[in-house]
């Protein structure tokens, strides 16, 4: 189990309801069953939990909710139920203003914003005072499931011949081999987004949140296909608590741990292993030309350091030639080392020869 900072979660604090009754009006399909057959006990809902009450914090407790027209999690269970329901953003826009006609048109934007944040999981709208908005997304009309719809059921446009996800590709080689730094987003939008000139990858890290999508406004095979990129960036096998997963797994739990002041789903890594026909790039749809783009990142990516020389098997022939060469340039150091110290003690000698 990897490590988890600190758990905070929405039960207890003031205002909030239990995660289970959140759950019940969120995701009321969810089964007994995750994917991978675990019983739903299994969830952790601390790392969701916490995105819960940040946003809540950006967004109702921003200048004492003046700019909102909810104040109770049951304001946001109305909203999410008529977002479910395919009621269209202008309708529920005029049915916030009915109930509370004071009310500026922005605080119900925001509102509506606010409820869909929690709901999906994706960066819809600005956020007052927020300093980096990051790729949000502007949902200005139509039904919540139409956005979507729009949003991720887009064709692939990249060549995807002669690409190759191999059990190597995954999110410790592409951080200790390729040098890519990796960053944990709470948004869905930004899954695997190379950002910062191709330096850095977000990964959307809410494992459990993606199980509990079961009918829900997203594409099914969206959910189903996200989980099996996190089943190739955190294969389970390589992350496990067997001992030769220590040196992986020690490096996953600093990575969370650097990724404070975010929680990590601890889940992240027990999304399974993919079979070699589950990880061919023709399997998936909604992430493919990211995945392709990518693993081009990676495979264009050089050793610059001793530690990335010592673990890129991606080319063997390269990688014996160098360290052949690191040796025999440390053995001629070492040899050229001993002549000097022996010149050294002939010529003290022949100032300062033994007595007898």
């Amino acid at each position: 189990m990897l490590f988890v900072r600190r758990r905070r979660v929405i039960e207890g604090q003031e205002g909030f309801l239990p995660m289970n009754e959140i759950m019940k009006n969120f995701w009321p399909n969810l089964q007994d069953r995750l994917f991978g057959g675990q019983p739903v006990e299994r969830l952790c809902l601390s790392a969701y939990a916490e995105y819960f009450r940040q946003q809540w914090s950006l967004v109702v407790a921003d200048a004492d909710g003046r700019h909102v027209v909810i104040w109770k999690v049951e304001d946001v269970f109305q909203i999410v139920e008529r977002l479910v329901n395919g009621d269209h953003r202008d309708s529920i826009i005029l049915q916030l203003k009915q109930k509370n006609p004071s009310a500026a048109e922005s605080a119900c934007e925001s509102s509506i914003d606010l409820a869909v944040r929690l709901l999906l999981m994706l960066k819809v709208g600005t956020v007052r005072h927020q300093t980096t908005p990051r790729h949000c997304l502007k949902w200005e009309n139509g039904s919540l499931q139409g956005f979507i719809r729009e949003r991720f059921n887009k064709s692939p446009v990249l060549d995807c011949h002669h690409v190759r996800l191999p059990k190597s590709f995954n999110a410790w080689s592409i951080a200790t081999i390729g040098g890519l730094k990796i960053e944990f987003t709470d948004n869905l939008a930004d899954h695997l987004r190379l950002v910062e000139d191709d330096t850095i990858i977000l990964i959307f890290h809410h494992a459990s949140f993606l199980e509990c999508q079961v009918n829900t406004l997203y594409p099914s095979d969206l959910i189903d296909e996200t989980i099996r990129t996190l089943a190739i960036l955190f294969p389970q096998s390589d992350f496990s608590s067997s001992a030769r997963a220590k040196q992986k797994r020690d490096w996953l739990q600093k990575l969370c741990l650097d990724a404070s002041p975010c929680l990590i789903d601890p889940r992240v890594a027990l999304c399974g292993n993919l079979r070699a026909e589950d990880r061919q790039i023709e399997r998936f749809t909604f992430w493919r030309d990211r995945l392709i783009i990518l693993k081009q990142v990676y495979d264009d990516a050089k050793p610059r350091t001793m530690q990335q020389w010592w673990y890129d098997r991606r080319n063997g022939e390269r990688w014996f030639t160098f360290w052949v060469a690191v040796l025999v340039l440390v053995i001629t150091i070492t040899l050229g080392l001993i002549q000097c110290i022996e010149s050294a003690l002939q010529v003290y000698k022949a100032y300062y020869p033994t007595v007898i």
